[in-house]
């Protein structure tokens, strides 16, 4: 290539001075040689041709999650942790740590509100065995007491406040601890304005019952939103206690969910207006605590669209004979005291017994007992007795238990059970509103 360019520059000199006999042998030349290419093209014709980049694939969109349908959730109801300063409704601070710590050993999940509603919703997924902590009213304790043990074990909580109580001083909350308790991660629910039964107007409050009513629901909801800038979705019925009538002014007020005191396994498809809780201070005749019983998970299963509503009765209900009992009466009498399913139709409450099919027992709605006793003596062997209602006109989850009629058994060394037809008593608490707190 460079003998080439040297021997064209000669050429081209000697033209340049006007030799003729050169001339041919240069248009020869620049024949025989091709133009060199620019250095551009050089390195585009070196440059190997890369591939075409295939576009990247589009991400598929997440779907919703797998919701188990088929996990339950228990809700644990707590008040004061003040021990015997605290009245009938509080606990001894080591008691509420070390039932802490059983959940714990225990292996459950302690879910937050906002999961459980989000669960309902088949937007996220929980544990099979699911707790939730709820303290109610308002006490300086919850906070006090209640959160440094909460967050040494990472369990989130709810807090139910009614409104009149707050910033009153003494032993309530101040709204300066309840923002810190919203964000610290905690949830607030509504415990309405003045902590009164919503199913009656009490008597110093004027106007008509219906106006009364949403203002209890209405007011106390928009008070903690707008002090807390939050979306207040649950409400808590003071005392437990709530009919048709509040259910729908609950719905109506914008709650996604209510509860009650009434201890219950809590299913997808559970009432929202009617879950509940179990009360942590109470035992039932039996002698069981309803904290025992509820993270046993043994509890009567609240009343769901599955399948599986026939459950055993729940530890804390109490029945005669009792669940698993031989008895050698064999004309027992069958009781049950259903205060635990809630406010029931009375016209609604049926009773069965294996073997024999429905029975003409008679429901006392004072007292919410079932009693039947049977004519004809029953044969040995095991029965199974179920017990169907209704609530508002929608029906309520089943319950059974099993006894055995075995004239030749042993006697029991106290005699066998006794059964009180009183309802389950109400612990008196010490509260600054009133003396008795759900």
């Amino acid at each position: 290539m460079i003998r080439n360019f040297a021997l064209l520059f000669t050429f081209a000199a000697l033209a340049f001075t006007g030799c003729e006999k050169v001339k041919p042998l240069l248009n020869k030349f620049r024949k025989a040689t091709p133009a060199p290419a620019s250095p551009a093209i050089v390195a585009s014709a070196a440059a190997p041709v890369p591939e075409a980049t295939p576009k990247p694939k589009a991400r598929p969109k997440p779907g919703r999650p797998v919701i188990d349908t088929h996990a339950q959730v228990i809700v644990l109801c707590y008040h004061r942790l003040e021990g015997r300063a605290g009245g009938g409704l509080s606990i001894e601070p080591a008691t509420f740590e070390k039932q802490m710590q059983e959940i714990k050993d225990a292996g459950l999940a302690v879910i937050s509100m906002k999961d459980f509603l989000a669960w309902r919703r088949n937007e996220k997924n929980i544990p099979p065995k699911s707790v939730i902590i709820t303290i109610d009213d308002g006490y300086a304790s919850g906070y006090e007491v209640g959160v440094p043990i909460l967050k040494k074990f990472g369990f989130p909580a709810t807090f139910f406040v009614y409104t009149t109580y707050l910033n009153s001083g003494g032993k309530s909350l101040s709204w300066d601890r309840l923002e810190e308790l919203r964000d610290a991660g905690f949830d607030i629910g509504c415990h309405t304005v003045s902590h009164v039964d919503l199913r009656r107007k009490p008597a110093k409050f004027s106007g008509e019952y219906d106006a009364w009513l949403k203002d209890e629901l209405e007011r106390s909801k928009k008070i903690i939103e707008d002090h807390l800038g939050i979306r207040c979705a649950t409400l808590a019925y003071p005392y437990g206690w709530h009919n048709e009538k509040v259910r729908e002014a609950t719905k109506a007020a914008g709650y996604e969910a209510a509860f009650t005191t009434y201890g219950q396994r809590l299913g997808h498809a559970t009432n929202a207006l009617t879950l509940g809780r179990y009360d942590v201070t109470t035992k039932d005749r039996q002698g069981h605590d309803s904290f025992s019983v509820a993270v046993s998970f043994t509890g009567m299963l609240a009343q769901s669209a599955e399948p599986e509503l026939g459950q055993d009765a729940a530890a804390s209900m109490v029945t005669q004979p009792m669940h698993n009992e031989v008895v050698r009466d064999q004309k027992p009498v069958i009781k049950a005291n259903l205060s635990t399913m809630g406010d029931l139709d009375a016209g609604s409450v049926k009773m069965l017994i294996s073997g024999i099919g429905a029975v003409p027992a008679k429901f006392d709605a004072e007292t919410s007992t079932i009693t039947y006793s049977p004519v004809q003596p029953l044969a040995p062997r095991q029965y199974t007795v179920i017990v169907g209602a209704k609530s508002g006109g929608q029906k309520v989850g089943d319950v059974r238990w099993t006894f055995t009629v075995d004239p030749n058994a042993a006697p029991s060394a106290d005699g066998g059970p006794t059964f009180d037809t009183t309802p389950p008593p109400v612990p008196v608490g010490t509260g600054p509103a009133k003396p008795r707190k759900r």
